[in-house]
């Protein structure tokens, strides 16, 4: 009976919901339980100040972007792309539209101090087709959600995907360029000047999609535009500590 009670204050209180990665009770504001705070692969080691990509080493910036430099400010991300964050987003982009709630509540913190001078945030968009074969863009539900924690608008229907693409990861650096150039169009310019955009993605794997839309946005005139993701995958080569 005292057991019950309990459980009903915190249910008042904090709200009952299950841990968005492994289903167990939660009885407080967290998405996550108290064991996969611990054990999901936080993206809170040594960064490269311009991609946000893990690396293994203290540097500001990695040897990738060095040889590099992608045309963004800045990116972050709240998670490394391993272990359980791949199932996890795998089911994000498959009908798990709940978790843009817990990966945007993890996401917050980097876009309020990283990126504090934020005006708008662009979703990366989907052409109309993917859209309707997924059901939804992801990228969009992250942003929104976002949105509504921190109260920077969202802008998503100034920039439309024209085409689908082919996948990017295995293609090289100029294969990449051209697999993209065009894909891209801005239903309106004037939305961007002199304006600090941050682009919003469930995940970064070669940074190439972001870069193009970031280029966009500055040939329409964007005084700032960084790059803030759920996940990224790190760099090659990297010996980074398990999670």
């Amino acid at each position: 009976m005292i057991k019950e009670a309990i459980k009903g204050l915190f249910d008042i209180l904090f709200g009952h919901h299950t841990c968005a990665a492994c289903g167990a009770d939660v009885f407080t504001e967290e998405y996550f339980c108290e064991y996969c705070l611990r054990t999901l692969p936080f993206n809170s080691g040594y960064i490269c100040e311009k991609c946000g990509r893990a690396i293994g080493e203290d540097y500001p910036v990695c040897a990738e972007c060095k040889a590099d430099m992608p045309p963004w400010e800045s990116a972050r991300s709240a998670f490394r792309y391993e272990g359980e964050m791949v199932r996890l987003i795998r089911k994000f982009k498959t009908g798990g539209k709940y978790l843009a709630s817990a990966f945007a509540r993890s996401m917050l913190p980097l876009l309020l101090s990283e990126f504090p001078d934020a005006d708008m945030l662009v979703p990366v968009p989907m052409t109309e087709r993917a859209e309707r074969g997924r059901g939804y863009n992801q990228s969009r539900l992250l942003a929104e959600s976002l949105s509504a924690l921190s109260g920077i608008p969202v802008e998503a229907d100034a920039v439309v995907k024209t085409r689908d693409t082919s996948a990017q990861k295995q293609l090289s650096r100029s294969e990449r360029a051209k697999n993209l150039r065009g894909s891209f169009h801005l239903s309106s310019r004037k939305v961007w000047r002199g304006k600090a955009a941050v682009i919003v993605d469930d995940v970064m794997t070669t940074g190439a999609t972001a870069g193009e839309l970031a280029r966009l946005l500055y040939g329409a005139g964007a005084r700032k535009v960084y790059l803030l993701t759920a996940a990224s995958v790190a760099r090659k080569g990297e010996n980074l500590p398990s999670a």
